[in-house]
């Protein structure tokens, strides 16, 4: 596998860890509406942390953490600019 195909699969990783925070926020919101909910989202957190852990000590373990770290940079890059959007909405929403 080269270099360029990793990356790809890191950004990929991301872009999946990405989804399943939605769906963790989307749970938590439910929760306000269905108590039962509350131990469920409890579980993702801690299954998404340990999940993210678990990748990064074994990409070291084959020495492919610095590749992640690059593709790390480039999604924290790309969230960084999510919030940025965001912090302009709400300051503009609270401008008015």
């Amino acid at each position: 596998m080269t270099r360029e195909e990793r990356m790809n699969l890191f950004r990929q990783y991301f872009a999946t860890s990405r989804y399943n925070r939605l769906y963790i926020q989307q749970c938590l919101v439910r929760s306000a509406i269905d108590d039962s909910l509350d131990l469920k989202v409890e579980d993702l957190e801690r299954r998404h942390t340990k999940d993210f852990s678990f990748t990064l000590d074994l990409l070291s373990k084959y020495n492919y953490k610095d590749e992640l770290l690059f593709a790390a940079k480039e999604e924290y890059e790309a969230l960084q600019e999510v919030i940025e959007a965001y912090d302009g909405r709400f300051r503009h929403q609270n401008s008015a």
